[in-house]
């Protein structure tokens, strides 16, 4: 536990956790099919956070489904939101972790994750800033309304800065 002080009317907490960062991982899990619209996961990024990376994880593969890709994001909804902000097309074709690409012939890899360098159009990973935008929650999309099988989880790994 770290000591406390007065000084000059204000009082300074010397915290060997204050001023750094705590990796978390936020995990939301797929327990029911998909309903092909945006979907709010009820899960927020704190106010002050660096969003290193998201991942699914899917454990049961779609089958029926038309179109067997997932987007994760931000609530549109929301100022700044980007429902594919994060992955773009992620497939559920197949059990396993998946994570976004920028290969070319297959980037998934969403618009708050990237950036593109010095116009060159050669993208790079860049993590998302969560005070960037007013938008805080995590939202999912399947590819299409008739998916049945889709099970699994989504994991956004954070840094949020440790603040009083």
């Amino acid at each position: 536990m770290g000591a406390t002080k007065r000084e000059q009317g204000r009082v300074i907490f010397d915290s060997p956790v204050l001023g750094k960062t705590i990796t978390r991982t936020l995990k939301y899990e797929i327990g029911a099919a998909p309903t092909g619209s945006e979907q709010d996961t009820g899960i927020d990024l704190p106010a002050k956070c660096i969003v290193r990376d998201v991942f699914v994880d899917v454990t049961t593969a779609e089958t029926t489904g038309a179109t067997k890709t997932m987007d994760v994001g931000l609530l549109a909804s929301e100022s700044g939101g980007d429902a594919d902000g994060f992955l773009v097309g992620i497939s559920f074709v197949a059990v396993g972790l998946k994570k976004g690409t920028l290969i070319s012939s297959g980037q998934t890899l969403g618009a708050l994750l990237r950036v593109d360098e010095s116009g060159s159009a050669a993208l790079v990973p860049e993590p998302h800033l969560s005070d960037a935008v007013t938008a805080k929650s995590i939202s999912f999309t399947a590819g299409s309304a008739d998916w049945v099988e889709a099970r699994g989880a989504i994991y956004v790994v954070i840094e949020e800065i440790a603040t009083l």
